[in-house]
């Protein structure tokens, strides 16, 4: 039994790896069912339904089809001529129609394909990323021995939300908008991106967020081989929160790769004054009352807009078919 627990993490933590690298549902175009439903106040409007996603649409344009091709919000369409309704900015955006929140765009399936087709690359659609600062280049150095860490990746709850059980207990903690960073201490601190370790550089985004907090760097250093993953914000994206490089801790490794639980690694790290995303709430699931919990303004303090959205996983650590490790994040309608 202990080799089958052991096969079973090492199992997971790849599985989980993969699919935050190439089967992120944010970065496929879906054939999905239609399905049309009278919008409340307006007529000549449908609302469509996809997973936990609601679509307004024009009715005449889709009452006699079947299948559509679901475009998720940031995803990018091609400069051809017939997605010229959305002008010379082609980025897919939540929008809102007579009072309906329109979360993405349906356009036509390809001649051929069947429910459930990944069909980006024959629609040339992408994925937009936001740019960040220059000071995010830098030198890139080789990750720390025997490091067992994967690229760090959080699905959508909207698509995936089924993976959580009703009554569930869930833990749900603002999504700042920002940077994606790790820091770790072995033979020495290291300092990482999502996906690259950079070479200790004063003029560098992480480390600058290291520098200015010297609480997570002593944290590293007394516990050596364990990660911290977390946001560096402030003057990095469009939400500017109270300005400044700034970080906020939202995850916590062991050496094998292996996650606390939520509220395990977060004691821990505060113990330190390592600085934390804010907490939302920890409630039993329930689909409504996680979407409500993205909405509203940001906690962070000093900041003045909208909450980016929020990030809800179980209580108790645990793995998915479909998406690996259960996290998912759910984006503020307003943003």
């Amino acid at each position: 039994p202990m080799y089958a627990l052991e096969f079973n993490k090492y199992y997971y933590r790849i599985l989980s790896s993969i699919k935050g690298i190439i089967m992120n549902s944010t970065h496929r175009i879906e054939v999905v069912p239609i399905k049309l439903e009278p919008h409340p106040n307006a007529d000549s409007l449908s609302i469509i339904r996809v997973w936990g996603y609601t679509l307004v649409v024009k009715t005449k344009d889709w009452e006699n089809t079947q299948i559509a091709a679901y475009c998720p919000p940031d995803s990018v369409l091609p400069d051809n001529p017939e997605y010229a309704f959305l002008g010379s900015n082609k980025r897919v955006k939540s929008r809102k129609f007579r009072g309906i929140h329109s979360q993405g765009l349906l356009v036509a399936a390809p001649e051929g394909s069947k429910i459930g087709d990944d069909v980006s690359g024959i629609l040339e659609i992408t994925h937009y990323e936001p740019p960040l600062p220059m000071s995010t280049g830098g030198e890139v150095e080789r990750p720390p021995k025997n490091f067992c860490g994967s690229k760090y990746d959080i699905d959508a709850f909207r698509r995936y939300h089924h993976v959580f059980e009703p009554g569930e207990m869930v833990f749900l903690t603002e999504k700042i908008h920002g940077a994606n960073s790790r820091y770790t201490f072995t033979d020495k601190m290291y300092c990482g991106s999502r996906t690259e370790w950079k070479r200790e550089n004063d003029l560098n985004l992480w480390w600058q967020a290291l520098k200015n907090t010297p609480t997570l760097k002593e944290f590293c250093m007394t516990f050596s081989g364990l990660t911290v993953y977390g946001e560096v914000y402030g003057q990095v994206q469009d939400l500017k929160y109270c300005g400044g490089i700034n970080f906020a801790a939202f995850d916590l490794a062991r050496r094998d790769g292996s996650w606390y639980n939520a509220e395990e690694g977060r004691e821990l790290l505060e113990q330190f004054d390592v600085p934390c995303v804010p907490f939302l709430d920890k409630i039993p699931y329930n689909f409504e009352e996680v979407v409500r919990l993205a909405e509203g303004n940001t906690l962070v303090k000093g900041a003045n807009h909208i909450r980016e959205g929020c990030v809800v996983k179980p209580l108790i650590e645990r793995f998915h078919d479909e998406v690996g490790r259960v996290i998912l994040k759910v984006i503020n309608s307003e943003y």
